[in-house]
């Protein structure tokens, strides 16, 4: 798997991404979001946020294909959305996903996953790896690991019957 700052590097020096970004200077790097399944697991989604339009557009760079999708509205959470900095992710998506698994083992055992995801934000006044494991019980687990350090932040489950 590509690690953020590769993947990044790559991206904005893809012609689909240099010519979408001249006429979208108001737009910043909100977001990286990766699912670990068989299919999707090399596909990034990077998403740009413009907090005047708030509206988010979503790149998806699978291999050497980067396409986008039209602004979206944002689905509103609570706080507002932080420009993600990527020189304030040093620790690699691997070790993230080990502590978040080690996490996963010791506190939450009866619960077996059939899928995980990450995003990579700025919230909460970290900068995180956001893990969620969905289990065959259809719970989720979210682990949030701070993206300098390494260290969990917080853990929690939900049914996700809670969501709707």
């Amino acid at each position: 798997m590509m690690d953020l700052h590769e993947t990044l590097a790559k991206f904005t020096r893809h012609t689909v991404f240099k010519d979408w970004h001249a006429k979208n200077k108001k737009y910043f790097l909100a977001h990286a979001f990766v699912m670990l399944d068989e299919a999707n697991k090399n596909t990034w989604q990077i998403g740009f946020y413009n907090p005047e339009k708030e509206r988010m557009v979503t790149f998806m760079i699978t291999d050497n294909i980067v396409q986008h999708t039209e602004d979206q509205e944002v689905l509103r959470t609570e706080g507002s959305i932080q420009p993600l900095k990527p020189e304030e992710v040093t620790h690699t998506i691997e070790n993230a996903l080990e502590t978040a698994r080690k996490c996963l083992a010791e506190n939450y055992r009866a619960e077996k996953p059939i899928k995980e995801f990450f995003i990579i934000q700025n919230a909460e006044e970290h900068t995180m790896f956001n893990i969620t494991f969905v289990t065959q019980s259809l719970k989720t687990i979210n682990i949030k690991i701070d993206a300098k350090t390494g260290k969990i932040i917080k853990h929690s489950m939900q049914a996700l019957a809670d969501f709707g």
